[in-house]
């Protein structure tokens, strides 16, 4: 089997071509529910949108959004569906894998 110059992002075992292997593809954005703050002011809000136009439009976008990609074998990949946040069993949260 050719090397296909991949490997596991969590491993790093090599992956040849034609090796099995799976994307893993983390959206990571703002969860905003509709609602403001109920004890903001107005004078909060407007301060806060004059503020960003001074940020770095990319760093703001980070801010918000990323999308993440990593190969994983085929043992990290079931390793990694069993407990995505990397939680202990002890946790709270572990067991269902679920925010909503």
């Amino acid at each position: 089997m050719k090397p296909s110059g991949a490997f596991c992002a969590a491993c790093k075992m090599p992956l040849g071509q034609g090796d099995l292997k799976f994307l893993v593809t983390i959206n990571v954005m703002a969860d905003f529910d509709g609602s403001l703050p109920a004890n903001g002011r107005i004078e909060d809000l407007e301060s806060f949108m004059r503020s960003i136009d001074k940020e770095d439009s990319k760093q703001l976008e980070r801010d918000v959004y990323q999308s993440l990609g990593y190969i994983l074998c085929p043992e990290c990949k079931r390793k990694f569906l069993e407990n995505p946040l990397g939680l202990r069993p002890d946790e709270e949260g572990a067991a269902d894998g679920k925010v909503h």
